[in-house]
């Protein structure tokens, strides 16, 4: 009896210890991580240290009944549970914001290419070779030692790419080494080039990345981030072309955001660089330095920050907050097939990922895309900022981590997220996106005739002027008012597979359908206007009746013979709408 006894009052101290522990480890992981408002963290701290100091009391207090300190110990334990899982995701936050995608370093992946028929299928064949290299590759020294570690081979330098590929192709030379950004460029201006040549060696090299940061209070003061979305899937830290190329300006006392879309092929001059311009996509070849300091020459802004994402990023975080409500401004089929109405959309990772990526099917092309990718960042962040992302709090950081890369500090994020859980104030979102006209030129990276947009001035002194009005905590009118009502599901109305024709049959029919509603609605306009002009003096009332019942005939064959017609040149094929009411085109993305 005595020693069940002192058996259960061991139980009781290590119950007690364990309690203390775990108190301990939660709490010096709140203070550390410092994502708790110190409101919530005091009132947390005192529950606890009473919680703790009364239990331990009295499951320890000799003459309190057994029954009542095994009800005591079991809260103990309960809490104790609690409290190490807790530690646990306090713990998994820390590593997520600490691992933010090793934004220190950067990797360039390396082919060496031959002709196809030649008789170099292997590395150890070009020994003594000489093998041209693009010398304007961040990378390409670094590139060249590494080549010469593996196989004994000279090196010679060319000033553009093209002249690299085209002395190749004219056997000028054997043996080329490229970075595989620039030879995807290559392969889709070039299509001989994919034809007539093959990859007989593959490498990559990790070198450092040089970005200036502009530190500030991101609680305090306005600040401007990067956003740059690579065209590849898996790992981050790959160097390749910045198909998304957006600033977000940033406000945080009057809570505005400004988003500014700035096209891919956008004619810029890169920075540092004399000579041709180039598109803005092509920056990222040269790093984010470049992207970054060659947006704040054409905005004339200071960008603070950036944040990298891909592909993959984008499936994985909208799946992982469950879904995005994103609003559209036309219905369209994109170029995977999904069906998206004008309004809102409720989007899976797979369907967010397409809808910021489809160009094809709209006249405005890049432009509208712009758009549509400012569209899915302004349903993150309204996601994100609502309360019930906390049920997703697992999922979320499962999804962000190794996903994204920044030079944000763990301690900006978390402070700017403490600001957040103060009072949870939703956001102002306003959207610009510089616009241009089609043209082509030359390249700085590809010294040929290339497709790119030639910018329009006045739509980039508007963005400036809107930049100067956020850091003069100027509120902007909300771009996103009109999200009321229910989403439309997103439906796949084809698979990947099926040809152009059926594809371009469905942008006929949805053109149709809401050019018919269009049509509707405003002839319910006019008889609305009509009906409230109508004369109701006795004497005139029949008059006016015949008149209008001869007015709504004369309508109403209109309208059928418009349609008619309407339909008669969709059966003949057109490639473009009757009347500028949808801005989508026909043409699928490839």
């Amino acid at each position: 009896m005595k020693a069940k006894k002192i058996k259960r009052n061991l139980f009781y101290k290590i119950v007690s210890v364990l309690l203390i522990i775990s108190s301990i480890f939660f709490l010096g992981f709140l203070f550390y991580i410092n994502l708790l408002p110190i409101k919530y963290l005091t009132i947390l701290f005192f529950v606890i240290f009473i919680f703790d100091i009364l239990n331990i009391f009295l499951v320890n207090l000799k003459k309190l009944k057994k029954k009542i300190k095994k009800i005591i110990s079991l809260f103990m334990i309960l809490a104790i549970i609690i409290m190490t899982i807790a530690s646990f995701y306090i713990g998994k936050t820390l590593g997520v914001l600490l691992n933010n995608g090793d934004s220190k370093y950067k990797l360039e992946h390396y082919s060496v290419i031959v002709l196809k028929d030649s008789n170099y299928n292997k590395l150890k064949d070009i020994k003594g070779e000489i093998v041209g290299y693009f010398e304007n590759s961040t990378g390409a020294e670094d590139a060249n030692a590494k080549l010469i570690d593996e196989i004994d081979v000279d090196f010679k330098n060319y000033k553009t790419s093209d002249s690299l590929v085209h002395d190749l192709l004219d056997s000028k030379i054997n043996v080329i080494l490229i970075e595989n950004s620039i030879k995807g460029i290559m392969e889709e201006e070039l299509p001989e080039f994919a034809k007539s040549t093959k990859v007989i060696y593959t490498f990559s090299i990790k070198t450092e990345v040089e970005t200036t940061l502009k530190e500030v209070d991101v609680t305090k003061e306005p600040f401007a981030i990067y956003i740059s979305g690579i065209d590849t899937y898996g790992e981050i830290s790959s160097v390749s072309r910045s198909d998304v190329n957006m600033v977000m300006v940033v406000n945080p006392k009057i809570r505005q955001i400004l988003l500014i879309s700035i096209p891919r092929d956008y004619y810029v001059q890169l920075h540092g660089t004399t000579g041709n311009k180039d598109k803005l996509t092509h920056a990222g070849i040269y790093g984010i330095d470049m992207s970054i300091q060659t947006i704040e020459d054409l905005l004339e802004l200071d960008i603070n920050y950036y944040i990298k994402v891909n592909f993959t990023s984008v499936i994985d975080i909208v799946d992982a907050i469950g879904g995005l409500d994103v609003y559209s401004e036309y219905s369209f089929i994109s170029y995977s097939g999904f069906s998206f109405k004008k309004g809102l959309n409720f989007v899976n990772g797979e369907q967010a990922l397409d809808f910021a990526r489809t160009r094809k099917a709209f006249i405005d092309g890049d432009r509208q895309r712009g758009k549509n990718q400012q569209a899915v960042i302004e349903a993150i962040i309204r996601k994100a900022t609502n309360k019930s992302i906390i049920t997703k709090y697992n999922s979320l950081l499962n999804a962000i981590n190794g996903k994204y890369q920044t030079n944000m500090s763990m301690k900006k994020i978390t402070s700017l997220v403490k600001m957040q859980l103060e009072d949870m104030s939703p956001w102002t979102v306003t959207s610009h996106s510089l616009t241009g006209k089609d043209a082509s030129d030359y390249t700085y990276t590809y010294n040929q005739l290339l497709y790119v947009m030639k910018p329009d001035e006045d739509s980039i002194i508007e963005a400036i002027q809107l930049i100067d009005s956020v850091l003069n905590d100027e509120q902007l009118e909300n771009s996103y008012n009109n999200l009321s009502g229910s989403s439309n599901k997103v439906t796949q109305v084809q698979n990947n597979n099926k040809n152009n024709d059926t594809e371009e049959t469905l942008q006929e029919e949805l053109q149709q359908e809401e050019i018919e509603e269009n049509i509707e609605e405003d002839v319910e306009k006019e008889n609305q206007e009509e009906n409230s002009d109508i004369d109701l003096d006795p004497d005139n009332l029949q008059d006016q009746t015949n008149n209008e019942e001869n007015s709504e005939k004369e309508e109403n064959n209109n309208i059928d013979d418009e349609l008619s017609d309407l339909e008669g040149d969709i059966n003949q094929g057109i490639e473009e709408p009757l009347e500028p009411i949808i801005p989508t085109i026909l043409i699928p993305e490839s």
